[in-house]
C-alpha cells in the first residue's frame, strides 16, 4: 500500500462526542479504502477513548503531547494584557485552544508523513462520500451559510492578504497537502527553524496576538483555523470552490435511515450535530429524534439558498477573475 493512497483524518474531541466519532468512522470505512484517523483528545479522558474507540485505523492521542491548556492559558495571559475583554475571551478559550492543537497536529503530521491530512470535525458525519484532493491540490469547498467579518479580519493580519473573491470555508472541514503546508508555514512564521515543543507555542502567540491586535471589542468568534488553512490555499492557488450541501443549523434531533437516505439522494454531503452549544435546538439534540416535517423545511431552505447563491457565486467569481486577468 502506497502512503498516496491513505486518506488521513484528524480529529479534537470531548467524550461526548465519542459516540459520533464511531458513527462517522463507520461511514469512512465505506468511502475510503485506506483509512487512518487521529483523534486527540484529554489527558483525563483518554481511557474512555481508548475503549470505544479500539479499531486498528484509529488512533488515540493525549493532547498534552502537542500542547497543555495550562501552557496554552499562560500564553492568553501574557497576550491579554492590554485588551478590555480578557474575562469574556477566557469563556470560550477552550475553544481556540482546540484550534491551535488542530493546526499544529496537521503541521507535525505533513511535516513527519509528508503526506496530505483532512482536519474534521468530531461533532460532524459524512454520508456521502467527498473528494478532498486532486492533482496534489485540495479541491476548495465553500458554504454559503456563513460569513464571519472577524476572521477575515485577524486572517488578514497572519496572511497579509486575502483572497479577492471567496465563499466562507467553514464547511466543518479543511485539507492541506504538504505543498500548501509549506506556502502557510511561510505565512506563519518568519523562522522555519523551529521544532515539534516551540511550534504549537508559536502559533498560539500568533492567534492570539492577531486577535487582540485586529479586535478592540469582543465577539464571541474572532478566529477559525478551515477559514485560514482555506484563505491560504485560495492565496496558493486561486481555484473556483465548490459549493457543498450540508445540514447543520436549524437541525433539534437525531435524523434515523430513511432520512439520511433521503438527504443523501438530494446530494447533502455530511450531518453536523452541535449537541454541546447553548440554545433550544441543540441542547440534548442526541436525545432527540429530528422530525419529518422539520427537516422538510430545512431541505427546502437550504435547497433554494443553495442554487440561488451558486449562480451568484458562478457571475461574482466570473466576474473577479476577468477583472484580474485584464
Amino acid at each position: 500500500m502506497k502512503n498516496s493512497n491513505i486518506t488521513n483524518f484528524c480529529q479534537i474531541s470531548l467524550k461526548g462526542n465519542i459516540h459520533l466519532i464511531l458513527k462517522n468512522y463507520h461511514n469512512l470505512k465505506k468511502f475510503y479504502h485506506h483509512l487512518k484517523i487521529y483523534v486527540i483528545c484529554p489527558s483525563k479522558e483518554l481511557h474512555f477513548f481508548k475503549e470505544a474507540l479500539f479499531h486498528k485505523e484509529i488512533e488515540i492521542i493525549d493532547e498534552n503531547e502537542l500542547l497543555s491548556k495550562d501552557k496554552f492559558t499562560e500564553i492568553f495571559l501574557e497576550y491579554s494584557k492590554n485588551i478590555n475583554y480578557s474575562f469574556e475571551f477566557r469563556k470560550r478559550l477552550n475553544w481556540y485552544y482546540q484550534q491551535v492543537l488542530k493546526i499544529s497536529f496537521a503541521i507535525d503530521f505533513i511535516k513527519k508523513k509528508k503526506q496530505s491530512i483532512v482536519i474534521w470535525d468530531a461533532d460532524t458525519i459524512m454520508i456521502k462520500k467527498i473528494d478532498f484532493f486532486k492533482d496534489n491540490h485540495s479541491i476548495q469547498y465553500g458554504t454559503f451559510n456563513e460569513f464571519h467579518k472577524q476572521y477575515y479580519m485577524t486572517n488578514k493580519n497572519i496572511l497579509k492578504s486575502l483572497p479577492k473573491y471567496h465563499l466562507s470555508f467553514l464547511v466543518q472541514f479543511a485539507s492541506i497537502t504538504p505543498n500548501e503546508l509549506s506556502f502557510l508555514e511561510k505565512k506563519l512564521f518568519s523562522d522555519l527553524n523551529y521544532g515539534k515543543e516551540t511550534m504549537p507555542l508559536k502559533i498560539s502567540e500568533i492567534i492570539l496576538s492577531s486577535i487582540f491586535n485586529k479586535h478592540k471589542e469582543y465577539n464571541g468568534s474572532m478566529f477559525s483555523e478551515f477559514e485560514l488553512i482555506g484563505q491560504s490555499t485560495c492565496l496558493l492557488k486561486n481555484t473556483k470552490q465548490k459549493p457543498i450541501l450540508t445540514l447543520r443549523f436549524g437541525l433539534d434531533g437525531q435524523l434515523n435511515k430513511y432520512q439520511i437516505t433521503l438527504i443523501r439522494i438530494l446530494n447533502f454531503k455530511h450531518i453536523t450535530y452541535e449537541h454541546t452549544h447553548i440554545n433550544k435546538k441543540s441542547y440534548g439534540m442526541l436525545n432527540r429524534n429530528q422530525t419529518w416535517f422539520g427537516l422538510v423545511k430545512l431541505i427546502i431552505k437550504n435547497l433554494s439558498r443553495f442554487y440561488l447563491r451558486s449562480l451568484k457565486h458562478n457571475y461574482m467569481y466570473k466576474k473577479c477573475y476577468e477583472k484580474n486577468k485584464v
